[in-house]
């Protein structure tokens, strides 16, 4: 085999270990994590941490959207890969068509 064979399962196995990374902050509202910094002790911080949470905010769901797109272009690499062994094994062993 040479070294430049892709395994579809790995290829796979990557699109599902992007996804799988973002796992630990579905579902956080970052917004809600700034309600603790709204009463008036902590007025100073409220506007900044603000920032910081929609900040995280935006940046996770870009990620998000990113790991998706990453994850759907290594399943359809994993696609093609297994394809076009079974359509070079088929024409390497004309015999075998159909099996």
């Amino acid at each position: 085999m040479d070294s430049f064979r892709a395994d579809p399962e790995e290829l796979r196995g990557g699109g599902s270990d992007i996804i799988r990374c973002l796992n630990p902050a579905k579902g956080i509202d970052f917004g809600a994590l700034n309600d603790d910094f709204e009463d008036p002790g902590h007025v100073i911080l409220s506007g900044k941490f603000e920032k910081f949470c929609n900040t995280w905010q935006e940046a996770y769901l870009l990620l998000g959207r990113r790991a998706a797109d990453a994850a759907e272009k290594l399943n359809d690499m994993a696609d093609n890969y297994a394809q076009s062994d079974a359509d070079a094994e088929r024409s390497m062993h004309p015999s075998r068509a159909g099996r």
